[in-house]
């Protein structure tokens, strides 16, 4: 008997039973395939949108990199031009468009995933805040730039700088929070795939028996496309989520395996050219350093990721620099497939840097490097010369002599012309063998500021070398310059230091070769003295008397000395030389020839002439007032160079006779022939001060510029014979006959004479006979504090 799962009935039922179940899976097939479809459709939609969102929060942020670099060269003057702004305007206007795509995009986005995400809404909140300050912050500038006020446009500068940090930070958040959702969806996706994979495996089970074989190829397949298009996905997520601009996928060994377009477009090697190569050995430039390429190596042997800059070769431009961010490829098994980079041209940034530090170590006016590269000069100098004992180099100091005279006469404008023809003629007078010859296109000359310039040369171990190349600076520095058609004569003073293995740091050279330098300026200027350690000395000296003088001043150690001039003959006191001293605590009595000339170099001598001025004159004033007919009747009070530069000296003068009720006949002010002779702004101070009746005398005759047929272009009432010539004149005929043609010119002049520096009765009984007017000399009286000459006054008056 035929079991009746054979019998025709049930062969039937069993055939229909197939048949539906065949029916059953085809429908379901059907279903599932058509579902796929429409769901893998829908799937290729989103992702296509998450890619160009993620694509357009890219471009924003470029945005933003671009509004700060734009604001960045605003602010330091370099964006002028209309292309600069129209492509800053171009910018925005790209910004905008492409923050309109985004929410386009969000909206198409939405109706396909069914809903909004949070996360990216309040991303996207935050970002569209800060771009449109951003925007705003952008058309403000361009505002400013359209209307040229550069003050505003550094002020809008400011404030785009300020807020593209934030509005980064927003692009950075939304492109964070549209990949992370990407991936949430992708991970969604891949889930209702694998749904339908289990409900497919459900459906073929039922009929397994009947459509195992094909069923079971039907899913291998199926299973193969979805692992490749896993691994697809993950690939392109790695590759979208990470890239700005170019794009080189490589193996394992960096071979060249792919490339994006805008690889193409910056570089012009297309996919052809590159594929197969090596990335050092096709794209790497020759002009990198060893350190620049040192990560990428790293990476590769490491096989971990790597950020730097290296300096690329493109196929028609020159070299450009890329900032690479070198990750590695992993496979879905977790290992190590290859690398992916992802660079960005960062040219404009290093050409930006290379401008600012050509700018930082360039003197503006004169183009030459300025001290902060003259210190890595001597920086490498002193390197070498530990490194190579033997070796030897100088350090020339140059100050211009009476630079700030000509500055203050011909104006700043001028001044600074002078000091670019003094720059060129310096540079023109080195040769190539004097000097390090401009390693790294540096020169050996800098500009340390104001009139001020060192020069370092290399390969001077002789002071005899180093003078040689002095006295051709100081020959040709020395010619007339021509300042807008004007002849201007300027001289330098040179401090020379020939260091060695012994040098120390650039500070210690430039101080010994600046005291050099002023050595120089001592001997007479247009010269050059070479440090020896002997100067040091005297510069401490010099900063010691600087300090106890200030602190004489504070303390009042100071005080006013007056020696008497006398008629001839006769030797009845007229008048009193008002002289200053220092009571040193521990010295004891300072002469003004110990510190006068430092307190001219440091500024102190308008104080101390003031002190002298002030403390004479009262004391003149009560001598009037105690000895009446029998106080002196004319008062002598010396002027240094700066008192007669000064633009408050007549005021001041005027003041001080006021406030002591004397007449301004009664004070005689006594500058030295070398002031009152070359100097016209002296000579317009002198005749103010004539204007307001002082008189005034002419101190050291005989020893300045002047000469006796210039003596009536003089604004002077009493000429002061030296007393070198009055020591002499006994002996030497010379002397005594220069003497009475002094005498003679002067009574031609109505100028009254003073010998001075008589000490015996025949120097006296000379002037006598050559009819000289008055007398001054310790012959007469030493200087004496004002008790002391009053008592002797008195004296003289009861004998």
């Amino acid at each position: 008997m035929l079991s009746t799962s054979t019998t025709p009935v049930s062969v039937d039922r069993a055939h229909l039973r197939i048949r539906y179940a065949l029916l059953f899976t085809f429908v379901s097939l059907v279903a599932l395939a058509a579902f796929q479809v429409w769901y893998n459709g829908r799937l290729e939609r989103v992702r296509a949108l998450d890619a160009d969102l993620v694509g357009v929060a890219g471009t924003q942020r470029i945005f933003s990199q671009q509004a700060g670099r734009f604001a960045a060269l605003a602010e330091s003057g370099e964006l002028r031009s209309k292309a600069d702004t129209e492509l800053l305007s171009e910018a925005i206007e790209n910004s905008r468009s492409d923050a309109l795509l985004v929410q386009n995009l969000l909206n198409a986005q939405r109706s396909l995933s069914g809903g909004a995400d949070p996360a990216v809404d309040a991303a996207l909140a935050r970002w569209q805040s800060a771009r449109e300050r951003l925007w705003y912050r952008a058309d403000s500038m361009m505002w400013h730039l359209d209307r040229g006020d550069s003050a505003s446009v550094q002020v809008a500068a400011n404030a785009v700088q300020a807020e593209v940090e934030p509005t980064l930070a927003a692009a950075d958040l939304l492109y964070q929070r549209l990949q992370e959702a990407a991936r949430t969806r992708s991970s969604h996706q891949v889930r209702m795939l694998q749904w339908g994979v289990g409900l497919t495996l459900l459906v073929l089970a039922a009929v397994l028996l009947l459509v195992a074989v094909p069923t079971a190829r039907a899913l291998r397949g199926q299973l193969q496309r979805l692992s490749a298009q896993t691994r697809e996905l993950q690939r392109l997520a790695m590759i979208v989520s990470r890239t700005d601009n170019v794009v080189v996928v490589s193996g394992l060994d960096s071979r060249i395996e792919w490339v994006n377009d805008a690889f193409v477009r910056l570089t012009g090697w297309s996919l052809e050219d590159v594929r197969g190569r090596p990335i050092d050995a096709a794209l790497f430039s020759k002009g990198n350093d060893p350190s620049d390429v040192a990560p990428f190596y790293e990476a590769l042997l490491a096989r971990k990721g790597a950020r730097f800059e290296v300096l690329t070769l493109r196929k028609r431009s020159p070299d450009a620099w890329f900032e690479v961010d070198m990750q590695p490829l992993l496979d879905e098994e977790g290992l190590h497939c290859g690398f992916v980079s992802l660079a960005s041209d960062v040219t404009s940034r290093h050409e930006l840097a290379e401008r600012l530090r050509v700018a930082a170590s360039t003197d503006a006016l004169t183009g030459l490097p300025n001290r902060a590269a003259a210190i890595r000069r001597l920086e490498r100098a002193i390197a070498h010369a530990h490194r190579h004992p033997g070796y030897g180099f100088a350090v020339l100091f140059m100050d211009f002599d009476r630079f700030k005279q000509i500055n203050d006469t011909l104006g700043h404008s001028e001044g600074d012309e002078l000091l670019k023809q003094m720059a060129l003629r310096i540079e023109a007078a080195l040769r190539p063998g004097d000097a390090v010859a401009r390693l790294d296109r540096e020169h050996t000359a800098a500009r340390l500021g104001g009139d001020e310039f060192v020069v370092v040369l290399d390969g001077v171990a002789r002071v005899e070398d180093a003078r040689a190349i002095t006295d051709r600076l100081l020959c040709d520095l020395a010619e007339p310059y021509t300042i807008n058609g004007r002849s201007v004569q300027s001289t330098v003073s040179i401090g020379v230091v020939v260091a060695g293995d012994d040098a120390r740091t650039p500070d210690d050279l430039l101080r010994d070769a600046d005291t050099a330098m002023y050595e120089a300026k001592r001997a007479g200027r247009d010269c050059c003295m070479v440090f020896d350690p002997a100067m040091h000395e005297r510069v401490a000296q010099q900063l010691e008397i600087e300090n106890d003088l200030r602190r004489a001043l504070r303390e009042r150690e100071l005080f006013v000395v007056y020696q008497p001039i006398v008629a001839l003959p006769g030797g009845r006191a007229t008048g009193v030389e008002a002289l200053v001293r220092w009571r040193h605590p521990t010295r004891g009595v300072v002469t003004p020839g110990e510190f006068i000339a430092v307190a001219e170099e440091v500024g102190l001598i308008d104080a101390i002439g003031e002190f002298v001025l002030r403390t004479a004159c009262a004391c003149f004033a009560d001598w009037r007032t105690r000895l009446g007919p029998r106080a002196p009747r004319q008062l002598n009070v010396n002027l240094s160079r700066a008192q007669l530069r000064s633009s408050g000296l007549v005021e001041l003068v005027a003041s001080v006779l006021a406030e002591n009720g004397l007449a301004p006949a009664m004070l005689q002010l006594e500058v030295t022939e070398t002031l009152a002779a070359q100097d016209e702004v002296v000579r317009g101070t002198l005749r103010h001060l004539k204007q307001i009746g002082v008189r005034l005398a002419l101190d050291d005759f005989g020893t300045g510029y002047s000469s006796l047929a210039c003596l009536h272009l003089l604004p002077v009432d009493t000429v002061k014979i030296d007393r070198s010539f009055i020591a002499h004149a006994e002996s030497i005929e010379y002397h005594r006959v220069l003497i009475e043609a002094t005498i003679r010119v002067a009574q031609s002049l109505d100028m009254v004479t003073v010998a001075e520096g008589i000490e015996t009765a025949g120097q006296a009984a000379l002037m006598t006979r050559l009819r000289c007017d008055h007398g001054q000399g310790w012959l007469y009286g030493r200087p004496q504090e004002a008790a002391d000459l009053e008592r002797r006054i008195n004296e003289s008056a009861r004998a």
